[in-house]
């Protein structure tokens, strides 16, 4: 018995060091494009390098785009007038901007300048990916951030992930980063639809909307110095006990 005490012990020890963080974050409960996002909800994991993402799908279809839109670094924008990148169907909903003339402006939450975003669309565009942002018609495509399923609107939920990495974070670092999502079609036309936050606005179309509320998020640190001295203390008394 006490022998398996101890495994217990070293075991709840490695998982102080080494657990996992998580956070959800629910929907705004609006529903202009069917409650999908709105009446759905995020949650975020970690291991201190890999954040990975569920979202649960709340009513209707997932038909359109889910950007989440991260503040990670310095700088940033603090709105979305600017991005005229048309390339694709998850560039029209990163840009809100048609290719055309119709454009919808996201203003960000106060204080909340993103760097990066996410664009999820599992039907409409089969494909989520994670974009640096700039200003004029070239958003820096990153890395596929492997959404799945893809090509089904009526999943109950949907995952997806990326290294800290991609948005300039050091893993087991202990930072931090912001987000925010909107609920948008592949022509950028917006609905009142948000998660992580939340957005004022019209019910939906090509007009002018403002983030009200972001969310935090901190990935895992290194696990501390003290809880590593002690693991250490322990691994000794406990093989002094096993030679006696």
């Amino acid at each position: 018995m006490r022998m398996k005490s101890r495994h217990a012990l070293v075991a709840w020890v490695l998982g102080l060091c080494l657990s996992a963080r998580a956070a959800t974050y629910p929907g705004n409960g609006k529903s202009g494009f069917g409650g999908p996002i709105g009446q759905g909800s995020l949650t975020l994991t970690d291991d201190g390098a890999i954040v990975s993402g569920t979202v649960t799908k709340g009513a209707g279809g997932f038909n359109d785009v889910l950007v989440l839109y991260i503040d990670s670094g310095s700088g940033g924008f603090s709105d979305t007038s600017g991005f005229t990148d048309s390339g694709d169907g998850l560039r029209k909903s990163i840009s809100g901007f048609d290719g055309g003339t119709n454009r919808s402006v996201l203003t960000m939450p106060s204080g909340f300048l993103p760097d990066y975003a996410i664009a999820l669309g599992p039907l409409s565009d089969r494909f989520g990916g994670l974009w640096r942002l700039s200003n004029g018609g070239s958003l820096s495509y990153l890395i596929s951030v492997n959404l799945n399923p893809i090509g089904n609107a009526s999943s109950p939920s949907y995952t997806f992930s990326f290294d800290v990495g991609e948005i300039g974070l050091i893993p087991r670092s202990g930072q931090s980063f912001r987000l925010f999502g909107t609920y948008v079609s592949n022509t950028g036309f917006r609905s009142d639809e948000a998660l992580a936050g939340d957005v004022s606005g019209a019910s939906q179309g090509w007009s002018p909307f403002a983030g009200t509320a972001d969310a935090p998020y901190t990935i895992v640190p290194e696990p501390s110095s003290a809880l590593l001295f002690g693991l250490a203390a322990f691994g000794a008394v406990f093989g002094r006990r096993r030679r006696s």
